[in-house]
């Protein structure tokens, strides 16, 4: 209700506004002058001018000269019938405001008969003045009314979608071949590896809300669930955002961007396996210039999964930023992260250790991460990669990675290799790429194997 009555005297207010002398682009009858209600002056008849009287002859001669007819059908000047002095001064008005408009050039002569009927028609513009000036008031008294609404609008809720709602999408397509098999199964196929939409928007000032929906989990038998980043977040506090719901996990750098995001077709061992996780809680993460961090507690069940005890994880990040001030020699970050909880039956820890660097056209970046508790309560896991990558072009950019994994450091030679050559065409950065993948698995315990993945990656 309050949007409508807002609605309504924005409407009132803006065509009043229009009304000022003594030019006005909003053309003004007769007939809605003598309607008026805001003054106790009345209109009068006055006296009549027929078509042979020079004021007549004046207003006939501009308008048609310059096709500046005013009023309304049936009530426009046509030269034909008499004027009373009261509709002579209206259209006067109103063709003063039509000729500075339109950015008319009068002539002199026209300009001085203009100037002679406004002396002549004085009285009667004065009333039409002193009408327009008690609107005035109104129109005052109805702007207080419109702030006062807009400012109460502002401690309201928004409607059901918030503002600035946007829907954005990512799709995937991929072809995995295997040109080696070995004793670790990778299928030739095709597939969709990601096809996601999220919905987002403002509810209120200082808090948005996203929601992910991923169908692709759907073609797959993951148990993930369809949801994926599901929360609102808030930045009241400066240079920080609070994040409440299902977020991603924080804790490794390759594990928490997005899929979109990556350099190569699949994640680092360390990645698939220790991190890229989402579960339910809340998360703060600061991010100043000299460096970023975040900490979250978490139910530590997984994403999309009801809380089925009391215990809960909590995750570390932090990435510091040496160079910050010397941005010509490079970008230069260091960091480190902690994850621990309790599955159903033991416990776990992930403890991860990152440091990256850029230079013009190379990057440089690396990771090694230990787990204990992965998968069972007495196995424990390690893991690192090195990922370097070139931009031949603006649009092109070539990769190479060695990653190591080490699935049970209690039994000895079953780490598994895998290296990586590729390349990455960005037609319109990541809205719009085609990937490469070479990949060749050293495993320690079994057979190798060799791969080629072909990704094409469309945003919107």
């Amino acid at each position: 209700m309050r949007k409508i009555v807002k609605r309504r005297l924005l409407t009132v207010s803006l065509m009043l506004t229009m009304v000022s002398l003594p030019g006005y682009a909003k053309t003004i009858t007769l007939q809605e002058l003598q309607d008026l209600k805001y003054s106790n002056t009345q209109v009068s008849a006055g006296k009549s001018f027929n078509n042979n009287h020079w004021a007549y002859k004046s207003l006939e001669n501009i308008t048609k000269k310059y096709g500046l007819l005013v009023g309304k059908p049936g009530e426009q000047f046509d030269g034909n019938k008499p004027l009373t002095r009261n509709e002579a001064a209206v259209i006067l008005v109103n063709l003063t405001g039509r000729i500075e408009q339109d950015k008319v050039e009068l002539t002199e002569a026209e300009k001085t008969q203009v100037d002679i009927l406004r002396q002549e028609l004085g009285g009667e513009i004065q009333t039409l003045a002193g009408r327009v000036a008690t609107l005035e008031e109104s129109v005052d008294t109805l702007k207080g009314s419109v702030a006062n609404l807009e400012e109460s609008d502002k401690n309201s809720w928004q409607h059901s979608f918030g503002e600035n709602f946007k829907i954005n999408g990512t799709f995937q397509a991929r072809y995995s071949g295997v040109t080696r098999k070995g004793s670790t199964v990778y299928p030739s196929n095709f597939r969709i590896p990601l096809a996601e939409f999220a919905l987002s928007g403002k509810l209120h000032p200082h808090i948005n809300y996203v929601i992910g929906l991923k169908p692709e989990r759907t073609f797959t038998s993951s148990s993930k669930g369809l949801l994926g980043d599901a929360y609102v977040v808030t930045d009241i506090l400066p240079h920080h955002n609070i994040y409440l719901g299902q977020t991603r996990v924080p804790i490794g750098i390759e594990g928490t961007v997005s899929s979109s995001a990556l350099d190569t077709i699949e994640r680092a061992q360390i990645a698939r396996n220790f991190s890229d996780i989402r579960d339910l809680g809340v998360k703060a993460a600061g991010n100043w210039s000299f460096i970023d961090y975040s900490a979250g507690f978490y139910n530590g069940d997984g994403q999309n999964t009801n809380d089925g005890d009391n215990n809960l994880s909590v995750a570390t990040w932090a990435v510091v930023k040496p160079l910050y001030k010397l941005p010509q020699l490079g970008k230069l970050e260091l960091g480190g992260g902690y994850n621990t909880g309790r599955k159903t039956t033991y416990d776990f820890d992930v403890l991860s250790a990152y440091a990256g660097y850029k230079y013009k056209k190379y990057a440089i970046r690396g990771e090694l991460a230990s787990a204990s508790g992965y998968n069972l309560a007495s196995r424990k896991a390690d893991g690192w990669y090195v990922h370097n990558t070139y931009d031949l072009t603006k649009k092109i950019q070539l990769v190479a990675r060695l990653d190591q994994f080490d699935p049970n450091s209690k039994i000895a030679k079953d780490d598994i290799y895998e290296y990586t050559l590729g390349s990455n065409y960005y037609l319109s950065g990541q809205n719009l790429k085609m990937q490469l993948n070479l990949v060749h698995i050293d495993n320690k315990s079994g057979q190798d194997s060799q791969r080629i993945g072909v990704q094409t990656q469309y945003k919107f």
